[in-house]
Protein backbone atom coordinates (compact mmCIF):
# COMPACT_ATOMS: atom_id res chain seq x y z
CA UNK A 1 0.00 0.00 0.00
CA UNK A 2 1.31 3.40 -0.90
CA UNK A 3 1.84 5.99 1.89
CA UNK A 4 -0.89 8.77 2.32
CA UNK A 5 -1.25 12.19 2.87
CA UNK A 6 -4.30 12.66 5.47
CA UNK A 7 -4.28 16.01 5.36
CA UNK A 8 -5.68 15.49 1.53
CA UNK A 9 -8.15 13.23 2.90
CA UNK A 10 -6.75 9.97 2.58
CA UNK A 11 -5.57 10.54 -1.63
CA UNK A 12 -2.59 8.41 -2.62
CA UNK A 13 0.69 10.23 -2.82
CA UNK A 14 1.72 8.68 -5.64
CA UNK A 15 -1.36 10.47 -7.61
CA UNK A 16 -0.12 14.06 -6.51
CA UNK A 17 2.25 16.25 -8.47
CA UNK A 18 3.96 19.16 -5.98
CA UNK A 19 4.15 22.12 -7.96
CA UNK A 20 6.58 24.19 -6.00
CA UNK A 21 7.10 27.58 -7.32
CA UNK A 22 9.89 30.57 -6.23
CA UNK A 23 12.77 32.80 -6.26
CA UNK A 24 15.21 32.30 -4.10
CA UNK A 25 16.68 36.43 -4.75
CA UNK A 26 13.36 37.83 -3.55
CA UNK A 27 12.98 37.33 0.54
CA UNK A 28 10.05 35.38 1.10
CA UNK A 29 9.31 34.84 -2.62
CA UNK A 30 11.90 31.81 -1.87
CA UNK A 31 9.01 29.85 0.13
CA UNK A 32 7.90 27.25 -2.46
CA UNK A 33 11.39 26.29 -3.47
CA UNK A 34 12.28 26.13 0.34
CA UNK A 35 9.22 23.48 0.62
CA UNK A 36 10.34 21.96 -2.69
CA UNK A 37 14.10 21.09 -0.71
CA UNK A 38 12.51 19.06 2.01
CA UNK A 39 9.51 17.42 0.09
CA UNK A 40 11.93 16.27 -2.88
CA UNK A 41 13.33 13.84 0.42
CA UNK A 42 10.46 12.49 1.29
CA UNK A 43 8.61 12.46 -2.88
CA UNK A 44 10.79 12.21 -5.46
CA UNK A 45 8.92 11.74 -7.93
CA UNK A 46 6.16 14.14 -7.03
CA UNK A 47 8.04 17.28 -6.51
CA UNK A 48 8.33 19.73 -9.18
CA UNK A 49 10.64 22.47 -8.72
CA UNK A 50 10.52 25.94 -10.77
CA UNK A 51 13.92 26.27 -9.54
CA UNK A 52 15.24 23.17 -11.50
CA UNK A 53 12.95 23.71 -14.41
CA UNK A 54 10.75 26.72 -16.25
CA UNK A 55 7.44 25.76 -14.95
CA UNK A 56 6.17 25.91 -18.97
CA UNK A 57 8.71 23.05 -19.24
CA UNK A 58 7.25 20.65 -17.23
CA UNK A 59 3.82 21.36 -16.70
CA UNK A 60 1.84 19.89 -19.42
CA UNK A 61 4.17 16.88 -19.53
CA UNK A 62 3.21 16.41 -15.62
CA UNK A 63 -0.26 17.37 -15.66
CA UNK A 64 -1.14 14.82 -19.20
CA UNK A 65 0.76 11.79 -16.91
CA UNK A 66 -2.24 9.47 -16.10
CA UNK A 67 -0.71 8.97 -12.99
CA UNK A 68 -1.07 12.28 -11.64
CA UNK A 69 -4.52 13.17 -10.64
CA UNK A 70 -4.37 16.40 -7.94
CA UNK A 71 -2.08 18.89 -8.88
CA UNK A 72 -0.77 21.21 -5.69
CA UNK A 73 1.02 24.30 -6.31
CA UNK A 74 3.00 25.70 -3.60
CA UNK A 75 4.20 29.33 -3.83
CA UNK A 76 4.48 32.74 -1.89
CA UNK A 77 0.90 34.36 -1.87
CA UNK A 78 -0.45 37.89 -1.03
CA UNK A 79 -4.05 37.39 0.24
CA UNK A 80 -3.99 40.34 3.26
CA UNK A 81 -3.07 38.15 6.02
CA UNK A 82 -0.51 38.19 8.63
CA UNK A 83 3.20 37.33 7.59
CA UNK A 84 3.60 33.27 6.84
CA UNK A 85 -0.36 32.83 7.13
CA UNK A 86 -0.90 29.40 4.78
CA UNK A 87 -4.12 29.39 3.05
CA UNK A 88 -5.46 26.06 1.32
CA UNK A 89 -7.85 26.51 -1.37
CA UNK A 90 -9.09 25.28 -4.73
CA UNK A 91 -10.35 28.55 -5.88
CA UNK A 92 -8.48 31.67 -6.78
CA UNK A 93 -9.93 34.47 -6.52
CA UNK A 94 -9.05 38.19 -7.07
CA UNK A 95 -8.38 38.47 -3.60
CA UNK A 96 -5.19 35.98 -3.95
CA UNK A 97 -2.11 37.78 -5.34
CA UNK A 98 0.85 35.83 -6.81
CA UNK A 99 4.06 37.86 -5.73
CA UNK A 100 6.02 37.04 -8.81
CA UNK A 101 5.27 36.63 -12.72
CA UNK A 102 5.74 33.51 -13.78
CA UNK A 103 5.65 32.51 -17.08
CA UNK A 104 2.23 30.58 -16.60
CA UNK A 105 0.46 32.25 -14.32
CA UNK A 106 -1.43 30.27 -11.55
CA UNK A 107 -4.97 31.11 -12.82
CA UNK A 108 -4.18 29.89 -16.22
CA UNK A 109 -2.48 26.82 -14.26
CA UNK A 110 -5.49 26.05 -12.86
CA UNK A 111 -7.75 26.13 -16.24
CA UNK A 112 -5.18 23.48 -17.65
CA UNK A 113 -5.49 20.95 -14.88
CA UNK A 114 -9.16 21.24 -15.13
CA UNK A 115 -9.74 20.68 -18.80
CA UNK A 116 -7.64 17.72 -17.87
CA UNK A 117 -10.09 16.94 -15.32
CA UNK A 118 -7.61 16.76 -12.20
CA UNK A 119 -8.14 17.95 -9.16
CA UNK A 120 -5.97 21.52 -8.63
CA UNK A 121 -5.01 22.79 -5.05
CA UNK A 122 -3.02 26.25 -3.88
CA UNK A 123 -1.35 25.95 -0.86
CA UNK A 124 -0.34 29.67 -1.08
CA UNK A 125 2.04 31.26 1.79
CA UNK A 126 1.17 35.32 2.75
CA UNK A 127 4.91 36.93 2.58
CA UNK A 128 5.99 39.38 4.73
CA UNK A 129 8.91 41.12 2.21
CA UNK A 130 10.05 40.54 -1.06
CA UNK A 131 12.98 43.04 -1.00
CA UNK A 132 15.15 41.69 -3.70
CA UNK A 133 18.54 39.87 -2.10
CA UNK A 134 16.73 39.84 1.19
CA UNK A 135 16.57 36.99 3.60
CA UNK A 136 13.14 35.26 4.22
CA UNK A 137 11.33 35.95 7.05
CA UNK A 138 10.77 33.69 10.23
CA UNK A 139 7.21 33.62 10.04
CA UNK A 140 7.24 32.57 6.12
CA UNK A 141 10.28 30.04 7.34
CA UNK A 142 8.03 28.61 9.97
CA UNK A 143 5.50 28.37 7.56
CA UNK A 144 7.60 26.64 4.92
CA UNK A 145 8.28 23.77 7.76
CA UNK A 146 4.30 23.58 9.03
CA UNK A 147 3.12 23.31 5.13
CA UNK A 148 6.36 20.22 4.69
CA UNK A 149 4.66 19.16 7.99
CA UNK A 150 1.07 19.12 6.63
CA UNK A 151 2.09 17.16 3.32
CA UNK A 152 4.84 14.27 4.76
Amino acid sequence: MSPKISFFQDIDVETIAFFCLGNRDRSDDAVGLIVADKLIRIYPKNVFSEELEDISTFLVDVIEKDIYEHIVIIDAVDFNASPGSILITSDISNEIRPITTHTIPISQIKEIVKSQNKHFTLVGIQVSSIKFMGEVSKEVLRAAKEVVNLLS
